[in-house]
């Protein structure tokens, strides 16, 4: 039975991606094609894939005027989720060598736009209800379990930072809240195992967010500085501390 939920939800939840296309143009610079930089979306189109022959793509920059999202590769390839990018359109500038290749994409919601989509079926001999809050009711617990509450209307700076001992990457982004606490959720069971216990996430909350972007698309680190009047420099959530305080425990 636990499983058929389980099943349900995740065919559920699929549902949402429905409706939704990604339109991408690729750079054909000379630049470009004297990387010989691959550009292209999934099969899927839900993801960017980017790669090179040799030249290492060094990190992936996500923008419009009100989303910055960086992600550090440090790899001759890449393949960039693009399921949290809402509805408009965005720059994607990737940096390989001395080279900023720029390139352009636009989600959209064909249902809004009155364009039929494929319909997704669920059959199938499965005794359950799913209510209307039935997916919000499975984030619930994840609110409640890191005890952060944020304002649903604002967005928060989000690094989080994966080291395997192999290897480390660094995404930023500005994210909503409930984006937050999934991560929060996902870094307390990752601190708990093996291979994840050396990850961590920082969430700052972000006082200006236009003037914030424009400081940290130009740095990088800016968002260590000691003092700004962008953003509060003191995390409002560092798994560092979060570590420290479980081994009392």
């Amino acid at each position: 039975m636990m499983r058929n939920y389980i099943l349900l939800i995740l065919m559920f939840l699929t549902l949402f991606s429905y409706g939704q296309s990604i339109t991408f143009q690729k750079n054909t610079s000379a630049a470009a094609k004297k990387l010989k930089l691959v550009q292209k979306l999934n099969k899927t189109g839900d993801s960017l894939i980017l790669a090179t022959e040799h030249e290492k793509i060094k990190e992936v920059d996500i923008l419009n005027a009100d989303y910055l999202e960086t992600i550090e590769i440090n790899n001759s390839n890449a393949k960039i989720n693009l399921n949290q990018l809402t509805i408009g359109n965005y720059v994607v500038q990737a940096k390989i060598g001395t080279h900023w290749i720029v390139m352009y994409l636009e989600k959209r919601d064909l249902k809004a736009e009155g364009i039929k989509t494929t319909d997704v079926n669920i059959k199938g001999n499965v005794d359950l209800t799913i209510y209307k809050n039935a997916v919000d009711s499975l984030s619930l617990a994840k609110v409640h379990s890191n005890k952060l509450h944020l304002n649903d209307n604002e967005m928060y700076w989000a690094v989080y930072e994966s080291n395997t001992g192999f290897s480390s990457q660094r995404t930023m982004s500005l994210k909503f809240p409930e984006e937050i606490y999934d991560l929060i959720y996902r870094i307390e069971l990752e601190m708990k195992s093996k291979v994840g216990k050396n990850n961590t996430l920082l969430v700052y909350e972000v006082f200006n967010k236009p003037d914030f972007m424009l400081k940290q698309l130009k740095n990088k680190n800016y968002y260590k500085r000691k003092n700004s009047k962008y953003f509060n420099v003191e995390p409002l959530y560092n798994s560092e501390e979060k570590k420290e305080d479980t081994k009392g425990f």
